[in-house]
């Protein structure tokens, strides 16, 4: 009897468990039988013979089943439940010893080694360096938080109604850190009202000018670079964002002009 499973549920399963297709087809088999040796299990899972004998260690290996010495070798699923409570657990200790471990590195030599090393590899790329693109939002605000946390002035975020909450969680800590250097923060946005929530969180590091027309979504650091968010966000999914980054003050001077002048009094 071959497994039933849809091609969907499988997929569910390996994103729950952290499994491959195998694991989890193998798995699953294991599941419906309780009890089975390597060969049926294959013949359930519709899995090669001869992969189902190193599916099996990985799964003992991993908590999900029980080897039963014998002839010939028998394999025992974990009840789902008992699974659970013990994945549990070891994800805390896991947790709990990854936490530490990192918690040495902050203060570590390697720590620094590793930072110099980029520092320097950093410099090497982006000197001389006008002008840049990334692709995607994660891409393009792991540069612009950068950028923030580097800047001596000014910071003037421009953006639209609805990409407002976004920016302002996803840059808040670093705009706050800017905050913290007596850098000024200027935010523009086309909105009427805000929310209690949303307007103490801004207040937090920089002041609210409401614009009367959506001119799009900039950022501009010390006058001298800007980031240009080159895509209607209507349109385009949040990982094929363009975002361009351009070095010198004439575009940012402009920019920074227009906002100014379509603020609300």
């Amino acid at each position: 009897m071959a497994l039933t499973f849809s091609d969907d549920y499988v997929a569910k399963i390996r994103r729950l468990f952290g499994l491959n297709l195998y694991e989890a087809k193998i798995w699953l088999a294991l599941l419906s039988q309780g009890k089975a040796t390597s060969g049926k299990l294959s013949d359930i899972a519709n899995i090669p013979k001869s992969r189902a004998y190193d599916i099996l260690v990985s799964l003992e290996n991993g908590g999900f089943v029980v080897k039963e010495l014998g002839k010939p070798i028998t394999y025992i699923a974990i009840p789902p439940e008992d699974l659970i409570e013990k994945l549990e657990e070891k994800t805390k200790v896991d947790t709990t010893q990854k936490l530490e471990k990192l918690a040495k590195l902050k203060d570590s030599t390697v720590l620094k080694d590793l930072q110099a090393l980029y520092t320097k590899g950093v410099k090497y790329v982006e000197e001389n360096k006008v002008a840049n693109s990334y692709q995607g939002i994660d891409a393009a605000y792991f540069r612009v938080k950068k950028s923030i946390r580097e800047a001596n002035n000014e910071i003037v975020l421009i953006t639209t109604a609805k990409s407002l909450e976004e920016k302002v969680n996803s840059l808040g800590r670093a705009l706050k850190q800017a905050k913290a250097k007596n850098v000024s923060i200027h935010i523009y946005a086309p909105i009427k009202d805000v929310s209690e929530a949303l307007a103490e969180e801004i207040k937090q590091f920089g002041k609210l000018n409401k614009l009367d027309l959506d001119i799009g979504r900039f950022i501009i650091v010390d006058g001298k670079e800007i980031f240009i968010f080159t895509e209607n966000e209507e349109d385009i999914h949040p990982s094929n964002e363009i975002v361009l980054h351009i070095k010198g003050s004439y575009i940012p001077e402009k920019i920074k002009k227009i906002a100014q002048m379509h603020t609300k009094e």
